[in-house]
């Protein structure tokens, strides 16, 4: 049985490859450029060889077994829900660790990570305006 709550592991991902399919997909130009094609995934199955031609370093985990392709107008406003066992787990993750970014962020403030949040009321804070930003975020 799978751990519906287990994360996706993000830390060996190339983030610039990630978001270069991404903006594959999401408007049919080649972002990429390595000579594979990348069109709109249909299954999990088309998913993961994307992401393995794309060189995301993107590994899905066992939960996964189903993909929905949902893409936004800009006249619409689309809300993003996050799951709520996913939303309760991080939660819980917070009770005692520091909430990590992916390390890209990093480069944009002189190479420095983040300073840790210095307790569990600012990690929840911070926790609730990554999901508000997550959830009507348009690539902005």
């Amino acid at each position: 049985m799978t751990d519906p709550t287990e994360p996706m592991d993000m830390s060996p991902v190339n983030f610039e490859n990630w978001g270069k399919l991404m903006k594959t997909w999401a408007t049919g130009e080649d972002y990429v450029q390595n000579g594979h094609r990348f069109p709109v995934p249909r299954t999990l199955e088309e998913v993961k060889e994307q992401l393995r031609m794309a060189q995301t370093g993107v590994v899905l985990p066992a939960r996964i077994q189903h993909l929905k392709v949902v893409q936004g107008r800009s006249d619409t406003l689309l809300l993003r829900l996050p799951p709520p066992d996913l939303v309760k787990a991080s939660e819980q993750r917070l009770e005692a660790g520091d909430y990590s970014l992916p390390a890209f962020y990093n480069a944009h403030y002189d190479g420095q990570a983040p300073t840790p949040l210095p307790d569990k009321a600012a990690r929840l804070k911070f926790h609730a305006q990554r999901i508000g930003d997550y959830s009507i975020a348009n690539c902005q």
